[in-house]
């Protein structure tokens, strides 16, 4: 039998943009089949605003997919900073934010190329995926009023 999250309920309620429902229902679950239908609407937008090739705009929508997936740093885990023996040490790699932080170079060994045409492009990646969450999680709670 199929398991009904708390995330279907509200998909269910909420209709709306499909990007916002994919994204959360990813972020609460573990099923990659998400991940790869948000890459594929991803990409698709990617290509038509800055006209990159297929292969490119793939890379760039996993990446963004990947860092909103993946937030807390690599290091600390998130945690910004590590008590031992009652003194806090903040965390080197991340500066205490907890949050990854995505250099050029990084983004670069994981797309094969970086520019400012792939720097906009991942903005705008994480900048859709951010409105398109808000814009259902805003229409879902409308419709539980």
């Amino acid at each position: 039998p199929e398991i009904v999250h708390d995330a279907d309920r509200l998909a269910a309620m909420a209709g709306g943009d499909i990007l916002g429902g994919l994204l959360l229902r990813f972020r609460e679950s573990e099923q990659p089949q998400w991940g790869r239908r948000i890459a594929l609407i991803l990409a698709k937008r990617i290509i038509e605003k800055h006209a990159l090739g297929r292969a490119i705009a793939n890379r760039v929508a996993l990446t963004a997919l990947a860092e909103w997936r993946n937030p807390h740093c690599l290091q600390c885990r998130g945690a910004r900073e590590v008590i031992v023996d009652k003194l806090r040490i903040t965390c080197s790699a991340c500066g205490g934010s907890g949050k990854q932080l995505w250099t050029d170079d990084a983004r670069r060994a994981i797309i094969g190329t970086y520019g400012s045409r792939i720097d906009a492009a991942v903005a705008d990646a994480h900048r859709l995926m951010a409105n398109s969450l808000g814009a259902y999680l805003s229409h879902a709670a409308w419709r539980l009023k």
